[in-house]
């Protein structure tokens, strides 16, 4: 029997259909069908019902998911067993939203493959609550997200690793001078608050009792950045520690007096099995925001 068409199997039955599993694996839905008819002929049993017009897994199918499940989760610990207390080794996959994707992360995997070069990452980008349930569902390892806004399940735990101070970007050449000028005499554009990022600086707006004059929302630093830089508004977003936070030339002021700082971290299920691997990837990321606030002069805060 192959591992190989026991994943193709779970993928199935995580992506809901032959044709969503062959794009995610990369596969014609042909190729996985023929697949299928393997496993099957192998176990001598049926796993699907193929009288609807979507295939579906049956009872059998079921009852095969979820051994095969702990039987390729195993069977990719085995690099990591086998290999020197020091080298991790193996595969893990991890999630992260999109301003970490283009902040921190590149480096961090820079220096993770630097150390551990027969460790493999794969990494899937979505929104925090979309990542974290995710983990849950155990198809992902770990996710690295803003933190939580509310209390995690039992089974999943959250480590902070560096903090992001939420400020005022502004056009260049705009006369208001204090950042509640700012917010109250152009349109806001707003950091989605589908968003954990987003739903920490609608409350932080709401503390401070500012009211905006919203004229969009989207969850995208970089377009919001755009907007701003062409006078369409101004906004509140968190300043990611590197060289070039906006991918155009802006007014930054601290938002208050009193730094909100918008916490970046991994939230992973209790006793997972890559833990070392987590573990690592974690101190990556504190090393290298570390690193680029010093470079940048962000005054990002790391977290023990």
């Amino acid at each position: 029997m192959s591992i190989r068409l026991l994943k193709t199997f779970i993928a199935i039955a995580s992506e809901g259909s032959f044709a969503a599993a062959a794009d995610k694996l990369g596969l014609t839905q042909s190729a996985v069908s023929l697949q299928m008819k393997a496993l099957e002929e192998e176990f001598r049993t049926e796993l699907f019902d193929r009288t609807l017009r979507r295939p579906t897994i049956n009872a059998s199918g079921r009852e095969l998911l979820a051994r095969a499940s702990e039987v390729v989760r195993l069977y990719d610990q085995l690099p990591e067993a086998v290999s020197e207390p020091n080298d991790l080794a193996g595969s893990f996959t991890f999630g992260a939203v999109n301003t970490i994707m283009a902040g921190v992360l590149p480096g961090a995997l820079r220096r993770l493959r630097n150390a551990h070069p027969r460790l493999r990452a794969r990494v899937v980008s979505g929104l925090s609550a979309e990542l974290v349930h995710m983990v849950d569902r155990g198809e992902i390892d770990a996710a690295l997200v803003s933190e939580p806004p509310a209390k995690l399940d039992p089974d999943l735990v959250w480590t902070g690793l560096y903090g992001e101070p939420l400020v005022v970007i502004a056009p260049k050449g705009c006369e208001a001078k204090t950042d509640v000028q700012l917010l109250k005499e152009l349109p806001f554009i707003r950091f989605s608050r589908s968003a954990w990022a987003g739903r920490l600086i609608h409350k932080a707006l709401r503390q401070r009792q500012i009211k905006v004059n919203q004229s969009m929302e989207t969850d995208s630093l970089e377009a919001i950045a755009l907007m701003v830089s062409r006078g369409l508004g101004v906004s509140v977003v968190p300043l990611r520690p590197i060289a070039d936070p906006f991918p155009a030339p802006l007014v930054v002021i601290p938002f208050g007096k009193n730094t909100v700082l918008r916490s970046v971290g991994m939230v992973s299920r209790v006793g997972s099995a890559h833990g070392k691997a987590q573990d690592v990837l974690a101190e990556m990321i504190r090393l290298t925001a570390a690193e680029y606030a010093r470079e940048s002069g962000v005054q990002a805060t790391g977290f023990a």
